[in-house]
């Protein structure tokens, strides 16, 4: 009840100091008493010391209500405004108010990634629904025709069990990859697993592909991320190679590399193809293309701690490569 009173608030919140005055009275009273002084000048003291004590309280309830009044206003507007408090009263008030600044900053900023969150899945999901609509309406084609094209079907169902494994290793990345599992692989292991999940596309391109036979090292690192973080890289090679192929080998110490003797990636837009959402300008020419790909394969190297690095030319080709050089995991 108290809190939703001023008057009775103010009671409550200045309890010490009357419960001091009154103290104070009978202090008085008691050594009135006990010497036996005459009644007249005690009275008159505590007549005195009640008026102080009456306006010293009423000045402290009127700037209190003040303040009062301030704060139920704030309340109600807290939510569409920034909050601005009136003047503090002592040290440990401001500190106070200094804390639900700072909450309200945080909680701004928490609100604010939140926004910028959502609205990269709906643009994912938005692209993502385009992107799978292709493979889905050609299979319904194919399979309108008296005698369909089974190359071709297993080729679109290819595509679209990949896009599903891209929404879903999102779904994971933006939960923060809690389900890793550290182990220790062989590179070619790892390599052989996602070649055989993308064969399909080499087959229907007709694009060669050479592994290296220096692929017998080991590699510290979840093998179901690392497996999707290649595939996504040789379904990119294959996806802007139109002639010649596409080869992984190992590169100094341990790391694995792909190349292949595809379109390139222009000068300029080398440094943003990690970029959420980035297509370039052979994204442009593949209208197929959603610049998610390797910014999901940016994302997951980074979750494992395996850095990668992009070099190409246009015309020439591009290199993939991931640094898997580590002996062990680093703790906090």
């Amino acid at each position: 009840m108290w809190k939703n009173n001023c008057f009775v608030s103010y009671l409550h919140a200045a309890r010490r100091t009357e419960a001091f005055f009154f103290g104070i009275l009978i202090l008085e009273w008691a050594v009135y008493s006990l010497y036996g002084l005459p009644w007249g000048p005690a009275v008159y003291t505590m007549l005195l010391s009640t008026a102080f004590f009456l306006l010293v309280w009423g000045a402290g309830f009127f700037a209190y209500r003040k303040k009062w009044r301030w704060m139920k206003q704030l309340e109600e507007t807290i939510e569409m405004e920034s909050v601005e408090f009136p003047r503090a009263w002592n040290g440990v008030e401001a500190q106070y108010q200094e804390i639900i600044r700072k909450r309200e900053w945080f909680w701004r900023e928490h609100e604010s990634r939140e926004q910028a969150k959502r609205k990269q899945e709906d643009a994912y999901y938005t692209r993502w629904s385009h992107q799978i609509k292709t493979p889905v309406s050609v299979m319904g084609l194919l399979l309108q025709e008296e005698e369909p094209d089974k190359e071709a079907m297993r080729h679109e169902m290819l595509q679209i069990e990949q896009y599903i494994a891209m929404a879903l290793h999102y779904q994971k990345l933006e939960k923060g990859g809690n389900d890793l599992r550290f182990s220790h692989y062989r590179a070619g292991d790892l390599v052989k697993q996602a070649v055989r999940n993308t064969s399909e596309l080499f087959i229907h391109k007709k694009i060669s592909l050479q592994i290296g036979e220096n692929l017998d090292f080991d590699v510290l690192t979840d093998e179901k991320w690392f497996v999707f973080i290649l595939e996504q890289i040789l379904t990119n090679a294959v996806k802007y190679t139109k002639q010649g192929g596409v080869s992984v080998f190992r590169e100094g110490e341990g790391t694995l590399a792909v190349r292949d003797t595809g379109i390139g990636i222009l000068p300029e837009d080398l440094p943003r193809v990690f970029e959420w959402g980035y297509t370039g300008y052979n994204g442009r020419l593949d209208k197929r293309s959603t610049g998610i790909g390797l910014s999901l394969v940016k994302s997951a190297a980074d979750l494992l701690g395996h850095p990668v690095r992009i070099t190409s030319e246009a015309g020439k080709g591009t290199t993939v490569r991931i640094d898997t050089k580590r002996d062990h995991l680093d703790t906090v």
